[in-house]
């Protein structure tokens, strides 16, 4: 937009020494692009008011080895119902607020989990992380995610700044929770849906990975479906 600036500017004064007529006046000035930062924390907070969106998450490194889990979530109050895979071991797993429940493989009986075990602060609190979003760039080129072009952003994640301006209790628990998985300040890649993808997945957040650094214990999570119904 500069340049376009000074070349207008430049069109003026050499009218005006060379006795030219009145120029016509310019139109519009291309819009300048968000900065990538803004254009990540607006994709993550539009997918928080969504309120629900069928989730697969994959965690590796785990103290069972790598969990893999997918099904629909609402987000707050959080419920799931997820497909599991947790080790070498399938599962179900349902989660209603702060309760949460295991169905191993065919087993017919479902057991009450403490407290805790089911670490949905690690989901929820990365959808509150986007005031601790730090360096991020737009990539170039464009990646195929689960059928949608997307374009890929990377930077890292200051999950104590993301904590402090954490807009409740709730939220900071959670943001707490996932620093415990992925330490306090991870390397973040979010894949946001390219200009070119279908309108409800332009711009859309469509999968987001954060990674320890030391590079081990890596949580990565896909979005489809955002507003979907829940019960």
């Amino acid at each position: 937009m500069r340049a376009a600036l000074l070349a207008a500017l430049l069109a003026v004064v050499l009218c005006a020494c060379t006795g030219a007529g009145p120029v016509a006046p310019a139109g519009p000035a291309a819009a300048v692009p968000p900065p990538p930062q803004d254009v990540v924390a607006g994709a993550v907070r539009a997918l928080a008011g969504a309120g629900s969106a069928r989730v697969s998450a994959a965690l590796d490194g785990g103290p069972t080895g790598p969990v893999r889990a997918s099904g629909p979530v609402r987000l707050q109050p959080f419920a799931a119902d997820l497909t599991a895979t947790l080790g070498t071991r399938g599962a179900q797993v349902r989660v209603d607020g702060d309760a949460a429940w295991l169905r191993l493989g065919g087993s017919g009986n479902w057991q009450r989990l403490p407290a805790g075990a089911v670490p949905v602060g690690a989901l929820t609190g990365a959808l509150h992380a986007a005031p601790g979003l730090r360096d991020v760039a737009e990539q170039p080129g464009r990646e195929d995610v689960d059928g949608v072009p997307a374009v890929r952003y990377t930077g890292t994640v200051d999950l104590a700044a993301a904590r402090a301006a954490a807009p409740g209790p709730d939220a900071a628990t959670r943001l707490d929770e996932l620093a415990g998985l992925v330490s306090p300040a991870p390397r973040f890649t979010a894949w946001l849906g390219a200009p070119d993808a279908a309108g409800a997945d332009r711009g859309r957040l469509l999968r987001l990975r954060l990674e320890p650094a030391g590079g081990a214990g890596a949580l990565t999570v896909g979005f489809a479906e955002p507003g979907l119904p829940m019960p």
